[in-house]
């Protein structure tokens, strides 16, 4: 999962500023109950924010040394340079990069440009165009090896509902329902029956809501607000074919409140908390199923240090960790052997950094494993047929995108 800097539209509208170095405001109580889809309340006497863990047992470490080695292997670049994109990965291997922002006279604008990277010949080539230019949008790779592509950040600077099917086969899209809200930042998940959860985002402000998109009707339906889940909030499906949703925003404030979206009964419940609050943070399911949880933005809107784990069956989770370096606008990919693979994000200062850092389950710590040659924040990683993980793109420094992408190679790789 990506989020995005500060972007000001080439053409048009009002200027869009997201959370990326933002301070956010300062925290406030005025929440409000909600209900779940299912018309139960949530209790008034849940905890919603909890602060911060006291981690006197577990100091911040010493600043970490990364080893100087690029842990990637350089493969060809992409046609066009791009961050805040989309890398999905389709049935026969290839991996379909659409959309995103580029930079072009100093200023930065969606794009409609699709490409496809081949793993065998290890090279971009064009492969069509969207309808619409859009970047930090949502896209999941559906049943039929098509691609749902929706929302984002349009060419005026405002979130898009629109929606629309890629078909990797022709090389063409076509337009679909548009979504019930416009939303960009948000985070989707394709279910069991195939249908896809989307949840969260912003439009001038948090997004409190869900959706369902259904493929064979190629239309959207509300599934209502979560109770905290808004604004740029990870959605991670489970074992069990569940979603958690948890951080997040309320009212755009980050939150420790965790939430399962069941698809059974269509409805939102409460799990035990996380315990730091953040935003913008990436997370992913481990082969133990657990839930990783990686940066992101703090209570008080600077780029977090810890990382945690949770257990999605309501369990006490455990303390927070320390991340090898603070990121935000990361990945978080896990591994075949898994572990997890977080790459680059943009640290403490506001710049993209160029470090890598493996999650040790067991262990339970985060390894300094290398320096990327190119610093990115806003890139994609997309774990492959093979086990290894392909870095796309991604901003090497507050105004300028890259075209580089490199390979991840885990010792298992063939």
């Amino acid at each position: 999962m990506r989020r995005s800097r500060q972007y000001s539209p080439s053409r048009g509208g009002a200027s869009c500023a997201t959370v990326l170095g933002i301070g956010l405001v300062a925290v406030a109580f005025a929440f409000a109950v909600f209900q779940a889809n299912s018309g139960e309340s949530y209790p008034l006497d849940t905890p919603y924010f909890i602060g911060y863990p006291a981690q006197d047992s577990v100091p911040p470490p010493a600043p970490a040394a990364f080893p100087s080695v690029d842990p990637l292997v350089a493969v060809g670049g992409l046609t066009l340079a791009r961050a805040e994109h989309t890398a999905n990965l389709l049935p026969d291997g290839r991996v379909i990069v659409a959309g995103g922002m580029s930079v072009a006279s100093d200023s930065p604008s969606p794009l409609t440009s699709i490409e496809s990277y081949d793993p065998n010949a290890r090279s971009f080539t064009p492969a069509g165009d969207l309808l619409t230019a859009r970047a930090d949008h949502i896209a999941t790779t559906l049943r039929d090896g098509t691609l749902l592509i929706a929302g984002g950040i349009g060419g005026d600077g405002h979130a898009l509902a629109s929606a629309e099917i890629y078909d990797p086969k022709t090389g063409t899209s076509h337009r679909t329902g548009d979504m019930t809200a416009a939303r960009m930042f948000a985070s989707a998940v394709v279910l069991a029956d195939g249908t896809v959860f989307v949840v969260g985002g912003t439009d001038n402000g948090p997004v409190w809501s869900a959706e369902l998109y259904d493929p064979s009707s190629g239309t959207f339906r509300s599934l209502g607000s979560p109770a905290w889940a808004d604004g740029a909030v990870p959605a991670v499906e489970l074992s069990d074919g569940r979603v958690l949703v948890a951080g997040g925003g309320a009212a755009g404030i980050p939150t420790t409140s965790a939430e399962i979206y069941d698809p059974a009964s269509g409805a939102f419940s409460w799990v035990a908390d996380i315990q730091v609050p953040r935003t913008n943070a990436t997370s992913c399911l481990l082969a133990d199923g657990r839930v990783l949880i990686v940066g992101g933005l703090d209570a008080n809107g600077n780029v977090s240090a810890t990382a945690e784990t949770m257990d999605p069956n309501g369990q006490a989770n455990p303390p927070a960790m320390w991340l090898a370096d603070p990121r935000v606008n990361n990945t978080t990919t896990p591994l075949a052997d898994g572990s997890a693979l977080i790459v680059g994000g943009t640290d403490l200062s506001g710049t993209p950094t160029p470090t890598v850092e493996l999650f040790l389950p067991g262990k339970e710590v985060f390894e300094p494993i290398g320096t990327m040659a190119d610093a990115r924040s806003g890139h994609t990683a997309t774990l492959l047929a093979n086990g290894s993980v392909l870095i796309v793109g991604g901003w090497s420094s507050a105004s300028t995108v890259t075209a580089e992408a490199g390979l991840y190679l885990p010792d298992s790789t063939p």
